[in-house]
C-alpha cells in the first residue's frame, strides 16, 4: 500500500512537472521576437512609415495582394533617405536586393521623388517623376500593416495595405518587404 502511494505521488509530481514544462515552452515561443509579429505593432504614422521604408534600402513590392499573380511582373521600390525611390520591374519576390541583382532580376523603370505627409491618421506618400520616360504622379495612402507568406516564393513578407492612386485611378494594394 505504501509503495503504491509513493508511486502515485511520484507520477503526480511528474505530471505537474510535465504540464509546467509544456506551459513554459508555449509561452516562450509566443514571446519570441519575430519580425512579422513586431511589424504588426508598428504604426502607420508618417515618421514610422518613412523610417521603415528608408531604413536599409530593401526592395518593397507593390502587388494587389501578398499572393496576387501578374503576367507583367511586380513593381519593386527601393527608397533612400534623400527622398528618392528607384522603381524596378521584377518577376518574383527576392530575399534581398543583392539576390535580385545576382539573378539579373531587376529591370529599372525609373526614379521618382517622394514626399511623406499625413492626412488624418493615414500616411500619404507622393511620387513624382518619370517611369519608362513617361511623366507620372502617384500616391500611396498607407492604411494598416499586413504580414503573411507568399506561397509562390515561400517567403514571409510584412508591410502595409495601401490605396494606390495613379492619375485618379485608385486601387487597393499591398506594399511589402521580405522578412524571411
Amino acid at each position: 500500500m505504501k509503495k503504491s502511494r509513493t508511486i502515485a505521488a511520484a507520477l503526480s509530481l511528474l505530471a505537474v512537472f510535465a504540464i509546467g514544462l509544456a506551459g513554459c515552452s508555449s509561452s516562450s515561443s509566443k514571446s519570441g521576437s519575430n519580425q512579422q509579429a513586431s511589424f504588426k505593432n508598428k504604426t502607420t504614422k508618417k515618421a514610422d512609415v518613412k523610417s521603415t521604408l528608408t531604413a536599409n534600402q530593401q526592395l518593397w513590392y507593390v502587388n494587389g495582394s501578398i499572393n496576387a499573380k501578374s503576367n507583367s511582373g511586380l513593381e519593386a521600390y527601393r527608397f533612400d533617405s534623400n527622398g528618392k525611390a528607384t522603381v524596378y520591374n521584377v518577376n518574383k519576390y527576392y530575399k534581398t536586393y543583392n539576390a535580385a541583382q545576382k539573378d539579373n532580376g531587376l529591370s529599372k523603370i525609373g526614379t521618382l521623388n517622394t514626399t511623406f505627409t499625413t492626412k488624418g491618421s493615414d500616411t500619404v506618400i507622393k511620387f513624382k517623376g518619370k517611369l519608362s520616360d513617361i511623366p507620372m504622379t502617384q500616391t500611396f495612402t498607407v492604411k494598416k500593416t499586413v504580414t503573411g507568406k507568399n506561397t509562390a516564393s515561400k517567403l514571409k513578407v510584412a508591410g502595409y495595405h495601401i490605396s494606390r492612386d495613379v492619375d485618379n485611378d485608385v486601387t487597393q494594394a499591398v506594399l511589402v518587404k521580405v522578412t524571411e
